[in-house]
């Protein structure tokens, strides 16, 4: 059986990833939030293109981006969505002699998420 998870409900598993401290996790939760965030961006922006031209899905993670403001419109939660997507793209492709993004960062990123999926749900409904 295959459970999917709601963008939402991952977004909410990201914040917990910032909120609880879990020994287990220890040292990768700035990871596996940075990850859970970007899988929420990318998630809302395919809902989005799946639902205004679907060709979209053929194109770079770049292209969709770009794209966005023509369908869209030029909102600034898909700007600053855009933005989050390159950070935490950067963040999650780090090398061990960068610097990770800190938890101020993330939670930032993570209500920009929120935000963003609230547009995109406005934008389609």
């Amino acid at each position: 059986m295959t459970t999917r998870m709601t963008v939402a409900a991952v977004l909410d598993e990201a914040e917990r990833q910032l909120d609880e401290f879990d020994p287990q996790t220890s040292g990768t939760w700035p990871h596996a939030s940075a990850v859970l965030i970007r899988q929420s961006l990318e998630s809302t922006l395919n809902g989005f293109w799946i639902n205004k031209s679907p060709g979209m899905q053929e194109t770079n993670w770049r292209d969709r981006w770009q794209c966005l403001p023509a369908y869209l419109g030029d909102k600034p939660e898909a700007r600053a969505a855009d933005f989050a997507w390159t950070a935490l793209s950067q963040a999650c492709h780090h090398r061990a002699y960068e610097v990770g993004l800190t938890a101020d960062e993330l939670r930032g990123h993570l209500l920009t998420a929120r935000a963003f999926l609230d547009s995109v749900r406005e934008a389609l409904a």
